[in-house]
C-alpha cells in the first residue's frame, strides 16, 4: 500500500513537473505569439520589473503608477490581442522581450512584458 502511495506520488510530481517546462517551452526566441487584450507593454524592463512589484504588493501605488506611465507613453496598453515576435525570454524574473508583429504604426517596436500577459 505504502509503496503504491509513493509511485503515485512520484507520476504526479513528475506530471506537474513537465506540464510546467511545456507551458515555459512555448517561449522562446523567435516565437510568434499573441498579447492578450489590455495587457501593458512598457519601454524598459526596468519600469515592467517596478510594475511588476508593485502588483504583488500594493494596489493603490500599481494604479498611480500605471497611470502615469500609461499618460507619459512610456508604457501602453492596447484594447485587442496583437502578435508580437518573443526577442528574449527571462523566465527567473518572468519578462519578455518583444517586438511587435501587428500591422500598423507600431509595427517593429521593441518593449517589454510580464510573460502572463502572452497567449498560450
Amino acid at each position: 500500500m505504502m509503496e503504491r502511495l509513493i509511485k503515485s506520488s512520484l507520476i504526479l510530481f513528475v506530471a506537474t513537473a513537465l506540464a510546467g517546462a511545456v507551458l515555459a517551452a512555448g517561449i522562446r526566441a523567435g516565437a510568434v505569439m499573441h498579447v492578450k487584450p489590455n495587457s501593458i507593454w512598457f519601454d524598459t524592463a526596468a519600469d515592467l520589473t517596478h510594475w511588476q512589484e508593485l502588483k504583488k504588493a500594493d494596489a493603490a501605488a500599481l494604479a498611480a503608477f500605471e497611470k502615469d506611465k500609461l499618460g507619459s507613453r512610456d508604457a501602453w496598453q492596447f484594447i485587442n490581442p496583437l502578435m508580437m515576435k518573443v526577442v528574449s525570454y527571462q523566465p527567473r524574473t518572468n519578462q519578455v522581450e518583444v517586438e511587435m508583429k501587428t500591422k500598423g504604426r507600431f509595427e517593429g517596436l521593441k518593449m517589454f512584458l510580464d510573460a502572463d500577459a502572452l497567449e498560450r
